[in-house]
């Protein structure tokens, strides 16, 4: 089941044929009014709120549901899936418990202005995009989207956004520019974004995550971006990209930040079909087999793995989920309880979990508290387990192949960079790859996996 049990009361949209408010208002009915009319209710104003842990010289205190972070979003599809940008839903601020982070989204005024709770799916930091789920019943209304191809330097766009706080505020302009690369620094460092599209349109901050909108009112862009040395150089990541990310990462149930299913299916020209399956999983938990064709998700019908994708991603942990699949000919309805995406980093990956500690460290007279993982709990029947892992095993590094100029051995901080470095390209299998501290102890060793995805690589 769907957390939420709310009932959205949306007002009845009585929506005038564009002839009919031509009549009406007459050279007041401008491009941006008819753009405004039909876009608006599908344009959201994103609240980002949190649990802040704040230190003074009195000690610490925790603020409860503190705004964090705000930005703009846009509906995809009827059943209230929503995209916005990573940095707006997951920004990067001191003293966050984790695991408060929550969000609201609301509704234009003309559409009732609305605040609902909404869910975060899943996030894309390399593109800066997040896929956000309402959790309330629909239908809502959807964004018609447009393409990238055939864009016209100096064709006029459209932008709708949260700017400063101040919520569906329209600016327009012209697509200055495509295919423009920029620099960004943010709380995580400096990253490029290639290939964004260029308006003088003002983007301010708020309209993070917000439409880039053509004359027709359809969706060419998701706004990311503002160059503050320059007047009136806003960027948008292209909608083309934007679906290209969606169909690959943010709709893709294996790299979910909510749900672990235990399965990667795929379309094989004909059918759908489970192509892996984890063996300590919750699909292998619920009897599915590798080779099955998967026909229903929650007696839903799914064709592609987009269909199947939407459905189960609408899932929480915990939630029990009907999957009927056809194996040998023969339909059956198998259900699987679906575990948080941090039980599929730890048990499902790692084998052990950690938890976050500081130990004492000497340098000649001076002494300092450095952070590191402690293990918490190793599973049994993993690599770990198989490895002699105990629990108070401090966690140093993990061992990368050589790259010129960096160090083997990438010290770890966080459960997030332990993750990042096992599932990268770079993670050694073949030799000593995890480096631990035992009391007085330093330990090497070859942490297996069974993880199929990371198993694979490891061949």
């Amino acid at each position: 089941m769907l957390l939420a049990v709310l009932t959205l009361l949306l007002p009845a949209l009585q929506v005038a044929a564009d002839s009919d408010l031509d009549q009406l208002y007459g050279e007041r009915w401008t491009a941006e009014a008819r753009v405004y009319h039909s876009a608006s209710p599908s344009v959201l104003s994103i609240n980002v709120l949190g649990d802040v842990r704040q230190q003074n010289f009195r000690g610490s205190r925790t603020q409860k549901a503190v705004e964090i972070g705000q930005g703009t979003g846009v509906i995809l599809d009827a059943s209230g899936l929503v995209i916005t940008n990573a940095h707006v839903v997951s920004p990067s601020i001191n003293g966050l418990i984790e695991g408060s982070l929550h969000c609201n989204v609301v509704f234009s005024p003309d559409s009732g202005g609305q605040t609902l709770p909404a869910r975060v799916l899943n996030v894309d930091q390399e593109w800066d995009l997040a896929l956000l789920q309402i959790d309330a019943p629909g239908p809502f209304r959807a964004i018609p989207m447009g393409h990238s191809d055939g864009l016209l330097i100096g064709e006029k766009v459209i932008a709708i956004g949260t700017a400063y706080g101040e919520s569906h505020s329209l600016t327009s302009g012209i697509l200055s520019g495509m295919k423009r690369d920029i620099n960004v620094a943010d709380g995580r460092g400096k990253r490029v974004f290639s290939g964004l599209l260029q308006t003088d349109a003002a983007i301010n901050p708020g309209n993070s995550g917000g439409p880039l909108l053509n004359i027709n009112g359809e969706l060419i862009g998701i706004n990311n971006a503002t160059n503050i040395q320059a007047d009136g150089m806003g960027f948008a990541i292209p909608i083309d990209r934007v679906r290209e990310i969606l169909a690959t990462r943010l709709l893709d149930v294996d790299r979910s930040e909510h749900i672990w299913a235990g399965l990667r299916v795929g379309f094989d020209g004909e059918w759908l079909k489970v192509l892996e399956i984890h063996p300590r999983g919750p699909a292998a938990q619920g009897g599915l087999r590798v080779g099955d064709l998967v026909r229903q998700v929650q007696a839903v019908g799914v064709s592609s793995k987009e269909d199947y994708s939407r459905e189960l991603m609408r899932f929480s942990k915990g939630d029990e989920v009907a999957m009927t699949v056809e194996r040998d000919h023969e339909s059956l309805e198998l259900k699987l309880v679906l575990r948080s995406a941090q039980a599929r980093d730890t048990f499902g990956l790692l084998g052990f979990t950690v938890e976050r500690d500081l130990v004492q460290y000497r340098r000649g007279l001076w002494r300092e508290r450095l952070p590191v993982l402690r293990i918490a709990e190793v599973f049994q029947e993993t690599g770990a387990a198989d490895l002699g892992l105990e629990v108070g095993d401090i966690v140093v590094a993990v061992r990368v192949r050589p790259i010129k100029g960096q160090e083997e051995w990438r010290p770890v901080r966080t459960l997030a960079e332990l993750v990042s470095l096992v599932r990268g390209p770079d993670f050694e299998f073949a030799r000593d790859n995890i480096w631990l501290l035992r009391d007085d102890a330093s330990l090497k060793g070859v942490l297996e996996f069974d993880d199929p995805t990371v198993a694979r690589r490891g061949l």
